[in-house]
């Protein structure tokens, strides 16, 4: 019985090892699963991670049409790519921008973003972009560049700078299809060495055509070295760089330091180069400080000889003096205040002693009121009438 007791024993505890054994093995076999479940998962987090943030250094990024033509290339320090890859930041920028294969802009700044799969570059501080097509540069603190309209906007502190012409503004856009720049904002452009300075709040610039346009109310004031020879008001403007010449219309007023001319019409031509002015419209000019106003259809006002030529019925006016000139055509020479007047003259006097002249020849001075009125036809004579006062 003892033998049996004890064998039975040995047995059962034989079978308690081999299910304890059985039973370490099974979690044995799930630790390791678990464990290499975790480490294919911690390795597809970290290969999406990787994928997800794509950082690229010292690389070189480009984008072209649906026809394979390159639209722009750039070099960047750094590219950080969003997840979705619509949006990168950009450092250290520089590259070309391109249209149908030409290249029309060089631009560089510090930073830079990506937007929308390359269809629109924002650059911010410092950023520089060359047009090589005419030598324009400009300069601002923040510029987006849309390829598919060819449309370069400037948001802040623009500069622009062309042999040319000199602006700055508060905000700009460049066409570059059209190399056409559009100013707003406080607006200043500067000709070359300093001829002309312009002050207005709009403007086009087209650079090939070398023509400024605005339709704002503009100042533009003319110098002679640092000193300035005239001022011009118009409510419109169009100044052609090539020739010299500006072409205003509307609210003129036109201002001459030396002489001291004042010059009104609704159109004038002003050559700035050769300081000639020409109105084919009714047009008045004022000596402002010997009070003398002339008026005529048409005039052409030459003020580097300081003489002006009107043309279709002008009227001379003495306002100190209390005398008037008429006559079809006249020229006046500024400085000595001189006229020549020819055809259908007419001088009235209203000062005392009260008198008129007619003839077909004058000459003499509106200042001093020493008109001498004669005819060419011997055979008629100088119509003169006296006027006295009634008791």
């Amino acid at each position: 019985m003892d033998q049996k007791y004890r064998n039975r024993q040995q047995h059962s505890l034989q079978l308690k090892l081999i299910r304890k054994g059985m039973l370490l093995l099974l979690l044995s076999l799930l630790a390791c699963q678990v464990e290499e479940k975790t480490n294919t998962n911690t390795n597809t987090l970290e290969k999406v991670k990787e994928e997800t943030n794509l950082n690229l250094q010292n690389a070189t990024l480009e984008q072209s049409d649906a026809d394979g033509k390159l639209l722009w290339k750039i070099q960047v320090d750094e590219a950080r790519y969003s997840p979705d890859r619509e949006k990168a930041t950009l450092t250290a920028v520089k590259g070309n921008i391109f249209e149908n294969g030409t290249l029309v802009l060089q631009i560089k700044a510090d930073y830079g973003e990506i937007h929308g799969n390359g269809t629109k570059i924002f650059l911010r501080n410092n950023v520089l972009a060359i047009d090589p097509r005419n030598q324009m540069v400009i300069r601002s603190e923040e510029i987006e560049w849309q390829p598919h309209e060819s449309l370069l906007t400037m948001r802040k502190d623009l500069q622009g700078f062309h042999p040319q012409l000199e602006v700055s503004a508060n905000e700009g856009k460049y066409y570059t299809h059209k190399q056409k720049l559009e100013l707003e904002g406080k607006i200043e452009a500067i000709s070359k060495h300093k001829k002309i300075k312009m002050n207005t709040e709009h403007l086009f610039w087209e650079i090939q055509k070398q023509m400024v346009t605005s339709n704002k109310m503009s100042n533009i004031v003319r110098f002679e070295g640092d000193i300035i020879t005239a001022n011009l008001v118009a409510q419109k403007a169009v100044i052609h760089l090539n020739k010299h010449h500006i072409l205003v219309r509307d609210n003129i007023e036109y201002k001459s330091v030396q002489p001291p001319l004042q010059v009104s019409a609704s159109t004038i031509l002003w050559n700035y180069k050769t300081h000639q002015l020409f109105s084919d419209e009714p047009v008045q000019l004022v000596q402002y400080k010997e009070n003398i106003t002339l008026i005529g259809n048409k005039a052409h006002i030459d003020l580097d000889n300081n003489i002006a030529y009107l043309k279709g019925k002008v009227k001379g006016i003495n306002k100190n003096n209390q005398s008037i000139l008429e006559a079809n055509n006249l020229t006046w020479y500024i400085l000595n205040q001189n006229i020549e007047a020819i055809g259908s003259v007419f001088y009235r006097q209203d000062k005392n002693p009260k008198f008129t002249l007619a003839g077909d020849k004058a000459v003499g001075s509106l200042k001093e009121n020493t008109i001498v009125v004669t005819n060419s036809d011997e055979k008629e004579r100088v119509v003169t009438e006296f006027f006295t006062n009634p008791k």
